[in-house]
């Protein structure tokens, strides 16, 4: 997965599930796990949702004509089809899961072909369902779908039979979002001091590695980012056996100081760059759970976006990738849909290491893939040309 995960988790309720051991979780399950569900399914939403507009007194049958997905409720960016579902952006064809634990000897050929040929994708929308226990409160709990694969893309026999299918993204919806400003380009030129605490340890979705995929894209688009000061603090005490945390200290208020400052520094001196007015603290920097100081300075995150050794934060808060990333993409993880090269090409090149497939091996990598692998050299195909 590139997230986070730990071995001794212990929480309600999905510690219960036959699905995963007991104890030990990661970010997917513990962040992600229900999520996927709210933006992807047009026929989910939470309880509570429905709780809302029955007080409000909503006709059933306009409640039932809601579709709850991201792109739905962006009916203005998005086109809908005759049938009201909005084209949805996330694709996942050609995406070569766990491709650097292969390159890293982490996990076998084998191991990585199963992964591949049995991960799947998920239904188009139109073809989503409320499906079973707990997203269907009303199901019988004896059909537990933790990972709600009643909306997946799957195959029995997906091991040493036909590979589960992939889903295909819609070129239209990625372009709309590029278009409507929905994605960072990295073409932003303001003061900026990008704040977290660092809450990797119990798995929380906000990872810090968004920063850094943030730092990437304005340093891919403008060759700096001399405007944006990543910011991250410990929390005073963390469970990783409840997940649990207490965040202290809380680096917003110094961070909006600093921000009052250098805008003040900019408006005093009209024309001069943003970068040329930034205060002394306006710097990479990290803090212990009480606010105070670990390090500042241009070398804090040393070792994150270059090949230098580790900085004294990039030591206090290792950093985790995601499932994007640890399939072969950049630290921008900026790509919607990847173009797509030959299986043949990429048994070729350096894609896949020092590592050797037999030629049953590489048989099986075709039938996985058979319009190719993802291209990360390539950019998005649905990024507009302007």
């Amino acid at each position: 997965e590139g997230l986070a995960t730990n071995t001794t988790a212990n929480r309600p309720p999905w510690n219960a599930s036959p699905f995963a051991p007991r104890p030990g979780s990661s970010e997917c399950i513990n962040g992600w796990r229900g999520s996927i569900q709210l933006v992807l399914n047009p026929a989910w939403a939470p309880s509570q949702y429905f709780d809302a507009l029955a007080l409000y007194r909503y006709p059933p049958d306009v409640v039932a004509g809601v579709k709850w997905t991201h792109w739905n409720d962006l009916g203005n960016i998005y086109p809908q089809d005759e049938d009201g579902f909005a084209p949805n952006s996330w694709d996942n064809v050609g995406v070569q899961y766990g491709l650097r634990a292969l390159v890293n000897r982490k996990i076998t050929v084998d191991e990585f072909l199963d992964l591949n040929s049995c991960v799947g994708g998920w239904k188009q929308p139109r073809e989503m369902v409320l499906g079973n226990y707990p997203w269907n409160p009303r199901a019988d709990p004896r059909t537990l779908d933790p990972w709600d694969q009643a909306n997946m893309n799957v195959s029995a026999a997906c091991k040493s039979g036909p590979p589960a299918p992939r889903t295909a993204g819609s070129v239209t919806a990625i372009n709309a979002a590029y278009t409507s400003g929905h994605v960072f380009t990295g073409d932003l030129r303001i003061p900026i001091i990008d704040i977290r605490w660092y809450l990797e340890p119990i798995l929380d979705m906000h990872h810090t590695v968004g920063s850094f995929s943030a730092r990437a894209r304005m340093l891919e688009r403008r060759g700096h980012a001399d405007n944006q000061a990543i910011w991250v603090a410990a929390c005073s005490t963390l469970d990783p056996v409840r997940l649990e945390g207490n965040c202290a200290y809380d680096p917003t208020g110094d961070a909006l100081d600093v921000i009052a400052e250098w805008m003040a520094n900019i408006k005093s001196s009209r024309g001069a760059p943003v970068t040329r007015k930034k205060p002394a603290r306006a710097v990479d920097s990290c803090f212990t759970g009480d606010g105070g100081l670990i390090h500042a300075g241009a070398d804090a995150w040393d070792g994150i976006l270059d090949a230098k050794p580790a900085g004294a934060c990039t030591a206090a808060f290792p950093l985790f990738s995601t499932s994007r990333i640890a399939a072969g993409g950049n630290l921008r993880d900026d790509v919607f849909k990847c173009a797509l090269k030959p299986v043949h090409r990429a048994l070729a090149d350096s894609t896949y290491g020092g590592t050797v497939f037999t030629a049953a091996q590489a048989a099986r990598l075709k039938e996985i893939f058979p319009s190719g692998v993802c291209d990360y050299s390539k950019p998005d195909v649905g990024k507009p040309s302007r």
